[in-house]
């Protein structure tokens, strides 16, 4: 791929998700203009290197990736899902064949761990990336939000309101006890430097922000059990994330609280603040390895998967210098 290749593999990306975007209205129109495309193309090149494919003179697919750090400070090779596109038309190992392509521009691979992030409707690439070795990282997964879903069960036994500035502690525990949780079995997810999200006032004032909290009466008054937040700005991946649309950011509960009805009631009433805010979608995105966490967002939560990260770790001895 060279920078006069750019034009085209933007306008093919535009193309393959107009009918994307035709088929499920959940992804934003934030990519939907060549030029926007092209913008991040150019600038992925820049510093990675990118492969074309082309059947008698006509752009039929496109892969451009680079190492990057990432994973609580992992050096990896990565692809965007907007960093790859094939025609609706194009052999079905296409994707791999430009994989394959890519992986020997240097001679050697990269690094020990690749990723990529591939549209959940895209059921070749996906194909042609667990026949080479990839499995699922992470789900982002989207739904639509109308007055209905903000109904709370009457059987809940659980009391979800905002919470006071001073039980604020109480939710960043949670937060510690989250992360907690995803470093141990079965989901042993990479330790990030930057730790999780610091709950302050913000999250209680600002009208971007929402933060809802779960407690059960006891001796002295009431407990926090649980909490569940969202947040609506830009953040990637970028063909989801554009800045009216409201992000999961966190969610827990204590075991004791499970059971309850506690995280279906602060899923409606997170729900409910995301509509009466005037937004009629969100997103979230969960580990695969977490089977209570995924069984929650695909099942109960009623979220569908948008895009899929996946991730192939090579050998080390079979690696030099990776």
């Amino acid at each position: 791929m060279t920078p006069d290749d750019l034009a085209e593999c933007a306008e093919l990306f535009v193309e393959r998700h107009a009918a994307r975007r035709a088929a499920n209205p959940l992804y934003p129109a934030n990519l939907d203009t060549p030029a926007v495309v092209e913008e991040l193309l150019s600038g992925w090149l820049s510093t990675g290197e990118g492969i074309v494919a082309e059947q008698d003179g006509r752009l039929i697919g496109y892969l451009t990736g680079r190492a990057v750090t990432g994973l609580g400070g992992i050096k990896m090779s990565f692809m965007w899902e907007w960093g790859h596109a094939t025609r609706a038309d194009a052999p079905v190992t296409l994707f791999s064949q430009m994989y394959t392509a890519w992986c020997r521009l240097s001679g050697r691979p990269e690094t020990t761990l690749h990723m990529t992030i591939v549209f959940a409707d895209d059921v070749a690439t996906h194909d042609c990336l667990v026949q080479t070795g990839f499995g699922h990282h992470l789900i982002d997964g989207g739904r639509a939000i109308g007055d209905g879903d903000a109904v709370v069960d009457p059987d809940s036994r659980a009391d979800v309101s905002r919470p006071t500035l001073e039980e604020l502690d109480a939710v960043n525990d949670l937060e510690a006890s989250l992360h907690a949780h995803l470093d141990e079995a079965p989901i042993w997810r990479p330790k990030s430097p930057g730790g999780g999200h610091v709950y302050d006032r913000t999250w209680i004032e600002r009208p971007s922000r929402g933060l809802f909290v779960s407690r059960v009466a006891n001796s002295s008054g009431s407990q926090v059990t649980g909490f569940m937040s969202a947040e609506a700005g830009a953040q990637d991946p970028k063909s989801l994330m554009s800045p009216p649309v409201p992000h999961i950011t966190g969610a827990f509960l204590r075991p004791e609280a499970r059971g309850t009805g506690a995280s279906k009631a602060l899923l409606a009433t997170l729900l409910g603040w995301i509509h009466e805010s005037g937004w009629t979608s969100a997103t979230v995105d969960f580990e695969t390895s977490n089977p209570e966490g995924s069984g929650f967002w695909l099942g109960p939560a009623g979220f569908q998967p948008l895009l899929y990260t996946m991730l192939r770790r090579l050998d080390p001895r079979y690696v030099s210098g990776g």
